[in-house]
């Protein structure tokens, strides 16, 4: 399994939205943006589409081939046991990247979900429709009773449904390989969901906010001299 996890882990630290975006704009896009070494920043710092869809591709090809990999290297181990493996692994990689964290002296990399999307499709598909489906239904969630649009909040409690949602429909591994995948993932959301739920929604200034406003309106009204 150490061989497995070993493999993927490199495979996933392949810097794909860097180097597309170093190709493109010469721009360092963990470094920019949102700092995130992912398909979303990439399509945010380059400007391009078809630089995030590429990305995003490439960095669900990672997880595939990290999956099919750890089930052909001849390992020893139970084939579901080197893929969860291989699952951690690969995600492990792409968000904590060994080279741009070594580069930048601090840690570098993106937040998993397509990598880890194009592990699950490919030996455990049936949880990527689920995730697809808690991801949209949070969105609107918290958009309705926040204001929010960030995608953090949703992915968060998406991810996290992997681990219910791995143990009813595949049994108590994949349970375990939800709980290493969100252990690597939420994390990394979590200071930004704070942020976004402490800030409330956009543009809507508090009650304590307005009340100030109303009484430097009030001096400054007193202070204006007659005409």
């Amino acid at each position: 399994m150490a061989i497995a996890f070993l493999a993927a882990y490199l495979i996933g630290s392949i810097p794909a939205a860097w180097i597309i975006v170093q190709l493109r704009s010469n721009r360092d896009v963990s470094i920019t943006g949102s700092n995130n070494v992912g398909a979303l920043n990439a399509l945010r710092v380059s400007r391009s589409p078809w630089v995030g869809i590429v990305v995003m591709i490439l960095d669900g090809l990672k997880g595939s081939a990290a999956i099919w990999t750890a089930t052909r290297l001849g390992l020893d181990g139970e084939p579901l046991h080197l893929q969860c493996a291989a699952l951690a692994g690969v995600v492990g990689g792409h968000n904590f990247n060994p080279w741009l964290s070594i580069a930048h002296r601090k840690i570098a990399g993106g937040k998993g979900f397509a990598a880890g999307a194009g592990a699950l499709l490919t030996f455990r598909p049936w949880l990527v429709p689920v995730w697809l489906g808690v991801l949209i239904s949070s969105w609107y969630a918290f958009k309705a009773a926040r204001g929010i649009t960030d995608e953090a909040p949703a992915s968060g409690v998406a991810t996290l449904s992997l681990i219910p949602a791995g143990f009813l429909i595949y049994g108590v591994p994949t349970m375990w390989a939800g709980v290493a995948f969100s252990a690597l993932i939420v994390p990394k959301l979590v200071h930004e969901v704070i942020t976004l739920w402490r800030a409330g929604p956009p543009g809507e200034s508090s009650a304590t906010d307005d009340a100030a406003e109303d009484a430097a309106d009030g001096v400054e009204a007193d202070e204006a001299p007659a005409s």
